[in-house]
């Protein structure tokens, strides 16, 4: 009986598929010229959630009415080029013009070790109670929520009769102040890194590209003369699909055409693989025959350090609502298997979304867009 028992089908716990917890992507954003996420303006922007290997729209997914991805409590991997820079934990969901962000503090890599080695031990907080609903990762009990300055204090502000004064110029020096050349403002700029969270995913593995002494140069090189070629081959149906009349005005007035000129190129290098092949995406703007242009293009490096293009997109102001502009943040393991997708930021004629692609050998494929849900 015992042999029987042991030659028999298996229990149902044995047949019961391995349930996978959520998987979250996020974006941490923030201004000004610090390359790290500042403690206390950063903000978490949700994007994607994978549960039993589908992509789910994270200001979606079990909101209640907050979304799971920016509840109080929840520990974000903040990662560059795969390599984590520190946690984003949320403090409290923020609802703005129908988006939903995740206010919190970032915490650099290191510093609560170096916090531990400096002030004596604290006793553990209490678990959380248990619901139904999916976990993503969770730590220490959430930062206090930001305070938000009400209206009526607003309303104060720089209205005391009573309050001290500062030094002022006079109305001639206002006057030989204004005659002067005024300097451009120029805003801050906003950085993007990405953000995992996942209860049980696997460690975060770096996509850092190892390049040789003068590779980099040579890539972005290569890639600009790949960028321009695309931009030709769209000159080049655009003038054969105009009227005939139109074109023979223009050979017998126009000379031939200026070399395209590549302005704020962005070139981003993730070796996705684990392999040192990297994939390459640049990006840049160009002024063909009047008009400006966006030019997105990605591709693998061979062996021989040639390029092979798998992916293009060209498109200008008249035509973002078809083929928006696309511009790479950075590559992450939104699938939690060890290799990395590629996360792009997408300006359309209705705003920015999200664009998360699988590199495949020939192709780009597509994962999850943030305006499909």
């Amino acid at each position: 009986m015992l042999a029987a028992a042991s030659l028999g089908p298996p229990t149902a716990r044995g047949q019961r598929k391995k349930e996978t917890g959520p998987r979250a992507v996020a974006v941490v954003t923030w201004n000004g010229d610090d390359p790290m996420p500042t403690p206390g303006t950063s903000v978490l922007t949700p994007v994607a959630i994978r549960v039993e290997g589908r992509y789910y729209d994270a200001e979606l997914y079990q909101a209640q009415p907050e979304p799971l991805a920016v509840e109080s409590g929840v520990v974000y991997d903040v990662l560059k080029s795969g390599e984590v820079i520190g946690t984003f934990t949320v403090g409290a969901p923020r609802e703005r013009d129908s988006v939903w962000y995740g206010t919190g503090a970032f915490e650099k890599k290191g510093a609560k070790e170096q916090a531990a080695k400096a002030s004596p031990a604290k006793p553990a907080a209490p678990a959380e109670p248990e619901d139904e609903r999916p976990k993503l990762r969770r730590g220490a009990p959430p930062p206090p929520a930001p305070k938000e300055q009400t209206d009526e204090v607003l309303n104060n502000i720089d209205r005391d009769p009573q309050r001290p004064t500062l030094t002022r110029h006079t109305a001639e020096e206002r006057k030989a102040q204004s005659s002067a050349p005024v300097k451009e403002f120029v805003p801050p700029e906003m950085h993007m890194v990405v953000a995992v969270s996942d209860a049980g995913g696997p460690e975060p593995r770096p996509f850092t590209f190892r390049a040789k002494a003068g590779e980099v140069d040579m890539l972005r090189g290569s890639m600009e003369k790949l960028a321009r070629a695309e931009v030709e081959k769209t000159r080049k149906t655009e003038v054969s699909s105009s009227k005939a009349v139109a074109a023979s005005k223009r050979r017998t007035s126009v000379s031939a055409p200026n070399p395209i000129a590549l302005e704020n190129g962005s070139l981003g290098i993730f070796d996705v693989n684990g392999n040192n092949a990297p994939i390459l995406v640049y990006s840049a703007t160009a002024m063909v025959d009047g008009g400006k242009k966006y030019i997105t293009v990605a591709a693998w490096e061979e062996i021989d350090q040639s390029l092979r293009k798998v992916f293009a997109q060209i498109t200008d102001d008249k035509h973002l609502d078809v083929y928006p502009r696309l511009e790479a943040i950075d590559a992450v393991d939104a699938t939690g298997n060890g290799r990395g997708e590629l996360l792009f930021r997408a300006f359309g004629d209705q705003g920015s979304r999200f664009i998360l692609y699988h590199p495949g050998p020939d192709s780009l494929s597509l994962l999850f867009d943030s305006a499909r849900g």
